[in-house]
């Protein structure tokens, strides 16, 4: 996901919003849609023969549900009514008596019209159809299913799921239905009772909708998404069209995802679907891959030609780079929402609200560059390898906002091209801003109980993190480990620990210490000088780099910063990198005397400090001089100059004294 830089003013927000609700409850679309059939279970037949088969073996072996929903779209009432018939598979080691899933449409923003899923009735798929005891609790947004049998490990089971689903209204979240004429989207993400997942961690992940974050966390399994929609609809929907039936008003589109490469069907996590009677649609073939782009009207000068262009350019890359995108189709549609960008498998979405902003056009074409390059790079960082986003969402946004900087790297030449705040600046004066802690690793319910600001763990720390790994492993052995990576866990959920295991696997050493410290610490580094002396006697300096952040984090930081010693008339005597590990002790032999020491911080290193535009520390040296002199004159000269008159004096004295003693 990718949130907004700017929000808009409330109040030209909300007349806007004030005028799409009144648009919605005076019918505004009534004359216009056909006469939509009640009934379901017509267009589910359409894949009943794919639907009763065991769930097949992915490409690493592991066996997956499959899910087969069918629904109709109603664009009067913002609603669908459908069918989700469930083959689930128990892939894990535990026997279930019930299954839970997700009704997350009731937790979305709105402005006067709330989301909702409706469960009408659950029962056995064989007939003659038995009902099965369910419960609905809406507070946590859960569907319970009683099963009619224990599911063994290894062993699946079959329901179906009656439903009316209503997105909300106002184009706030992720769900809604927004716009005017042509320019009217109705998207509908979490729109049917999606399963949870059963881990080793949590047992049943429950979790509801949640605003900080991406709440999401899903297996892969096998979908047909089928829709039945008026005539006047163009559909963006997750997987290849595989099918198209005409009726009198309406139109059945049957979509699955499919395999590139011989269109066998292939898993996703979830599946989404956007419809407008406005949609234009651009698209390429690449590498068999129908690569598709959707936007308005209203939004034509800015997405015509550009939207794909950018997509075409991250989709070479990411693919040549992480992994093979193994589907035969990717959307990339336009949406109304508060943020900038959501992902989703196969189909991502990028907002309208780009083009409100009050940049320059060339600004806000990067602005929509960025956000199609990101959601684009989550297909890799999300769905293809997957992660649990509410206990560690921070990696598939640390890894997917990277990625987005490597694109601005390669087809730009500049790193932070995308970066209108810089990472390391803000990484660097977070302390100092905030006075805040920022461990990485920790769930969006440790950020949200110690008040931590999650778009900055997510969007600016861990992408630098990666960054530091990067530099430190070497670009080469980086992109190589992602790729690893990538093929070990594609259709999986992985870990960070994982991640490590892979890089440790290909560098042949231990990583713990640089994962640990920068993504378990809740300080970065603050370096101080605690001692600066040179010794004019041995011609050496010592200096002494103390972490003052040391005691208060769990583990040890290792990296290497730049060391200038200068003399009294500021000229370098001294320069290279040195490793920081710890409180570190530096011996340099120097011929001139130094006058001041200084790390410098550059572009590479990551420590605490008060001003972004001072990046380095910086002490004057002690000098102990040579022993044996005084004044800087050498001792022994100095005796002679004193004690020899000093004894002439005293011979002069004593001879004195014995003549007044003779007289």
């Amino acid at each position: 996901m990718y949130w907004c830089l700017i929000i808009k003013s409330k109040s030209h927000l909300l007349l806007i919003l004030f005028f799409v609700c009144f648009c919605f409850n005076n019918g505004l679309y009534m004359e216009q849609v056909p006469r939509i059939s009640e009934k379901v279970e017509d267009i589910s037949r359409i894949n009943e023969k794919e639907l009763n088969q065991t769930p097949e073996l992915s490409s690493n072996g592991v066996e997956f549900s499959s899910y087969n929903l069918s629904v109709i779209f109603n664009p009067s009432t913002s609603s669908v009514s459908g069918n989700l018939t469930v083959n689930y598979y128990n892939n894990d080691p535990v026997d279930f008596e019930q299954i839970p899933f997700h009704l997350f449409l009731s937790g979305m923003q709105y402005v006067s019209r709330e989301g909702d899923i409706d469960i009408l009735n659950v029962t056995t798929v064989s007939e003659p159809k038995t009902p099965l005891n369910f419960t609905v609790d809406e507070q946590a947004q859960l569907l319970w299913v009683n099963l009619s049998t224990t599911l063994n490990p290894y062993e699946s089971i079959s329901f179906e799921i009656e439903f009316h689903s209503i997105i909300p209204d106002g184009g706030l979240d992720r769900a809604n239905s927004h716009g005017e004429g042509n320019n009217t989207i109705f998207k509908f993400t979490s729109f049917y009772p999606m399963p949870c997942v059963y881990d080793e961690f949590d047992g049943w992940n429950t979790d509801p909708y949640l605003d900080v974050g991406d709440p999401f966390y899903h297996d892969m399994a096998y979908y047909d998404l089928i829709i039945e929609a008026p005539k006047n609809i163009t559909i963006a929907a997750t997987g290849e069209l595989i099918d198209k039936i005409n009726k009198e008003a309406t139109i059945v589109h049957h979509f699955s995802p499919r395999s590139v490469e011989n269109f066998d069907p292939l898993p996703v996590r979830e599946v989404t679907f956007a419809a407008s009677e406005g949609y234009k649609n651009e698209w390429e073939i690449i590498n068999d891959v129908n690569v598709s782009t959707y936007y308005i009207p209203n939004s034509e000068e800015m997405w015509e030609n550009n939207a794909l262009d950018y997509s075409v350019a991250a989709f070479n890359l990411f693919n040549d780079t992480f992994g093979f995108y193994p589907y035969s189709t990717l959307n990339i549609v336009e949406e109304y929402a508060l943020y900038l960008g959501m992902e989703y498998p196969l189909q991502v979405y990028a907002s309208e609200i780009i083009d409100n902003y009050e940049y320059s056009t060339a600004v806000k074409k990067q602005i929509l560059e960025k956000v199609i390059v990101h959601e684009i790079a989550h297909q890799w960082w999300y769905n293809l390898v997957g992660f649990d986003e509410i206990d560690w969402g921070f990696l598939d946004e640390g890894l997917t906002c990277w990625s987005t900087d490597y694109y601005a790297e390669i087809i730009h030449g500049n790193w932070e091209y995308f970066q209108w705040t810089k990472y390391y600046d803000r990484v660097r004066t977070y302390y100092a801003d905030e006075y805040l802690p920022s461990k990485i690793n920790q769930s969006a319910y440790d950020l949200i109980a110690t008040s931590l600001d999650w778009v900055y763990i997510s969007y600016y720390k861990s992408p630098l993190i990666f960054e530091k790994i990067c530099r430190t492993l070497g670009e080469s052995n980086f992109l190589i480990g992602l790729s690893n990576f990538f093929e070990q866990y594609k259709f999986e959920i992985a870990l960070l620990s994982n991640l490590q295991d892979v890089f440790e696997a290909f560098i042949g050493s231990s990583l713990d210490w640089l994962f640990f410290p920068w993504f378990d610490n809740d300080y970065i580094p603050n370096y101080r000088f605690t001692k600066c002396g040179y010794d004019e006697n041995t011609n050496k300096l010592t200096v002494i780099i103390a972490d003052q952040n040391e005691t208060i984090n769990d583990y040890l930081y290792s990296q290497q910063v730049m060391l200038y010693v200068y003399d009294s008339g500021d000229s370098i005597i001294y320069s290279d990198y040195v490793w920081i590990n710890s409180t570190t002790t530096i011996v340099i032999p120097l011929v001139d005397i130094p006058y001041n020491v200084r790390l410098e911080y550059g572009q590479d290193v990551i420590a605490q400090l008060g001003d972004e535009n001072i990046t380095y520390i910086e002490s004057l040296v002690d000098v102990e001089e040579e022993k044996g002199k005084i004044f800087g004159f050498d001792v022994s000269l100095l005796l002679i100059f004193f004690v020899v008159p000093l004894i002439y004096l005293i011979y002069k004295l004593k001879i004195k004294q014995k003549r007044n003693s003779k007289n």
